[in-house]
């Protein structure tokens, strides 16, 4: 006999793989998951948001490279250098040879001398010898120091020279030309428009845009300054602004990929989503190889709920940019919205490779294992996600119980796989996990409701391994947890009454569990495995054909569920329903729960007691 009741718990064990396969189905907010446990049910866990969230976290930074920066810088230095010269004839000095000027400053007066030394620096200028031009306006000032037109050449040869060390990648040293140029002239404009770039280089937006615009007022001829700009303008924040400055510098060039790249960011923050994918493919038209196009033009897609589209622009865009982060993190995003979870690990996994230390590309790649059924590989990288937000002040306590939660579900979760290696079920950290969740979301109704799932499935594991006193003490906390969730009136009532319900049954009280049941089968009567925990519960309470009954409902919601199955045959057995007994046996042997049937099998010949 003893021998035949392992048999039976082995069996029930067994018939954990065959009970929902649930954890990759795409759920909506508080969704309520059943999760197979030890005794052949489902217990209810409840998802504190969606189980397949949607991110689409990129949605274009608007950020510029080094590249792009250099690269305008060149174009508005030539063209300040060009409105420079076509000033000069006006406003500076006439050009002198500096032989000249030489032999001429030996025998003049001090105000004769500085005009002609301010000559010579214009001959300098216009060699681009910005070092002997600064010296010869220099020493012109010095010989005059109201020699307007000499300050002004200064100005300009501080100026160029400032602008020339940024080229040079010496940026610490260009600060103290544009600061001196700007003391000599104070409508510098390309003094403005390097401090401007000093400023964004170091990150520090809020100093550059005002640069910028003092450069732009000093000379408005300058047009490009126009996108560099908007962009910052953008970072800030201020849209209509952006959108006024991109829009002037796209008229002025409309073939400028970088440009119709950020007017598709404008057209993102204002949400006319069709005008940013337009304005995206005519980057991509310009430049097949901008990455930030293609990415931009996925956030788009993304933005239409053409989401399926949006992955061959994600796509598109890592292969570009290697270790493309933004793109790859939305790859990851898409992949999961369209239940590929595969290509979303992958995605998340290269993200995760291009920033390890984000949360957000280690929860998406723990969300895409998850959902995959890799319920240890997530566990990991929940755990990595954490770890990461506690360094994260921008994360909130209920984010990281959502986090915490997701964890201890997994942890769960993994636990039917180690059943069948005959390995340890790791319930105490599932639980530690929850616990944690009810400290961090202040006592939720769903973290209580779920701390009470995770302690009634640790004492199952308790009970299998005949640890009978913790297996009572763990099945009590859960009936104090998931009354506590219940007392608060929530919304998802169904998971944890349930749970509670299960519970009672484990405590004895098996009219109270099926009370309780009862009302769960109203509320949820699609929920087969409720049918087969109420039917257990009527059982116990000797009420056996509505037991029956009960099971038949069950197998009628879900043919496939084993455990319903299984009880059916038995009580028919204890009735005398061969008929029904036979008809599950059947079912149970196509179901291959070979161990379920073997038990109805003895049990029909007498072989064990009914």
């Amino acid at each position: 006999m003893a021998s035949l009741l392992k048999l039976y718990k082995k069996s029930m064990t067994a018939a954990v793989i065959l009970i929902f396969a649930i954890a990759a189905f795409p759920v909506t907010a508080q969704d309520l998951v059943p999760v197979s446990n030890i005794s052949g049910g489902s217990s209810v866990f409840v998802f504190r948001k969606s189980s397949a969230p949607r991110r689409f976290t990129s949605n274009v930074k608007a950020t510029r490279s080094r590249e792009q920066r250099t690269a305008s810088a060149k174009r508005v230095r030539k063209q300040y250098e060009t409105h420079s010269a076509e000033t000069a004839k006006t406003t500076r000095s006439a050009v002198v040879s500096p032989d000249k000027a030489a032999t001429a400053v030996r025998t003049m007066k001090r105000q004769e001398a500085s005009k002609v030394l301010a000559g010579s620096g214009e001959f300098y200028l216009q060699e681009n010898d910005l070092d002997n031009a600064v010296d010869s306006f220099r020493e012109a000032v010095t010989l005059d120091a109201t020699n307007t037109k000499a300050k002004l050449g200064l100005s300009d040869a501080l100026a160029r020279k400032g602008n020339s060390l940024l080229d040079g990648g010496k940026s610490p040293l260009a600060k103290s030309f544009f600061l001196e140029a700007i003391k000599y002239d104070a409508k510098n404009a390309a003094a403005y428009f390097g401090l401007g770039e000093l400023f964004a280089d170091d990150g520090d937006n809020g100093q550059a845009l005002a640069n910028y615009e003092k450069a732009l007022a000093a000379d408005p001829r300058l047009t490009e300054i126009y996108q560099p700009l908007g962009i910052l303008y953008y970072q800030q924040g201020e849209i209509a602004k952006a959108d006024t400055l991109l829009g002037k510098a796209l008229a002025l060039d409309p073939n400028s990929a970088e440009t119709q790249v950020f007017v598709a960011a404008i057209r993102l923050a204002q949400n006319r989503n069709q005008e940013a994918l337009d304005a995206a493919k005519k980057a991509l038209t310009i430049d097949p190889n901008s990455a930030d196009a293609a990415n931009t033009a996925g956030d788009a897609l993304v933005r239409l709920g053409r989401v399926k589209d949006a992955i061959q622009f994600y796509e598109k865009a890592t292969t570009l940019r290697q270790n493309y982060f933004d793109a790859l993190l939305a790859l990851g995003d898409a992949y999961l919205e369209t239940g590929d979870y595969p290509n979303a690990v992958k995605a998340y996994s290269g993200a995760f490779r291009a920033k390890n230390t984000s949360p957000e590309a280690a929860e998406g790649l723990a969300d895409a294992y998850r959902l995959s059924g890799d319920f240890n590989s997530a566990a990991g990288a929940y755990r990595n996600a954490l770890t990461f937000m506690d360094r994260d002040a921008t994360y909130s306590n209920a984010q990281k119980a959502d986090t915490e939660s997701k964890l201890a579900f997994v942890i769960g979760q993994q636990c039917t796989i180690n059943i069948r290696q005959a390995k340890r079920c790791e319930w105490p950290s599932a639980i530690a996990a929850m616990e944690k969740a009810v400290k961090l979301g202040n006592g939720s109704a769903i973290d209580y409701a779920n701390l009470g799932w995770a302690y009634y499935n640790a004492a199952q594991i308790d009970n299998a391994d005949k640890k009978t006193a913790d297996a009572k003490a763990k099945t009590e906390l859960a009936r104090i947890d998931l009354e506590k969730a219940l007392a608060m009136n929530p919304t998802f009532a169904a998971g944890p009454m349930l749970n509670l319900g299960m519970v009672r049954t484990d405590l004895g009280d098996y009219a109270g569990a099926a009370d309780i049941l009862s009302k769960v089968v109203k509320e949820k009567p699609e929920w087969a495995f409720a049918w087969n925990e109420l039917g257990l519960a009527n059982y116990k309470l000797n009420n056996k054909k509505e037991a029956v009954d009960n099971y038949k409902r069950a197998t009628d919601e879900d043919p496939n569920l084993a455990a319903a199955w299984f009880n059916l045959g038995r009580t028919s057995i204890e009735l005398g329903n061969m008929n029904d007994a036979k008809k599950a046996y059947k079912k149970l042997v196509s179901l291959r729960a070979i161990n379920f049937a073997n038990f109805l099998e003895l049990m029909s010949k007498g072989a064990v007691k009914k």
